[in-house]
């Protein structure tokens, strides 16, 4: 059982007071917790797209299906072509066009062929 002692102001509890030893060990539970929560982030597995919803990420957005099929983040194709994670998005939403020496960049990302980007109408 901890020890502890709760300081009041106005009738309400403002602080608890609590051995030094106590303090740090529940500190450092913190800290742990909020490494593992790190890690777990960082760590855990993308889910990996159907083929139907490839289908129809493919019709609308070949970038975007490409990108999803190697399992890739937009930051992380961002990186690769050294283009930004917006123009990346902005070219996945088809607000942009991407430029030919930009559709080589991700092909090349992503492995595939420039015409594998284009959208077919």
């Amino acid at each position: 059982m901890i020890n502890y002692q709760v300081i009041t102001s106005r009738g309400k509890p403002r602080f608890a007071v609590v051995e030094y030893q106590v303090f740090m060990k529940v500190l450092e539970q913190l800290e742990n917790q909020k490494i593992n929560t790190t890690t777990n982030k960082q760590t855990r597995q993308r889910k990996e797209p159907t083929a139907r919803e490839l289908t129809r990420l493919m019709r609308s957005s070949p970038i975007k299906g490409w990108r999803l099929f190697r399992n890739m983040t937009q930051s992380e194709l961002a990186e690769v072509t050294g283009l930004k994670q917006t123009h990346v998005s902005l070219m996945e939403a088809n607000k942009i066009k991407p430029r030919k020496n930009t559709l080589e960049k991700l092909a090349a990302a992503l492995t595939c062929d420039v015409d594998d980007l284009v959208r077919r109408q």
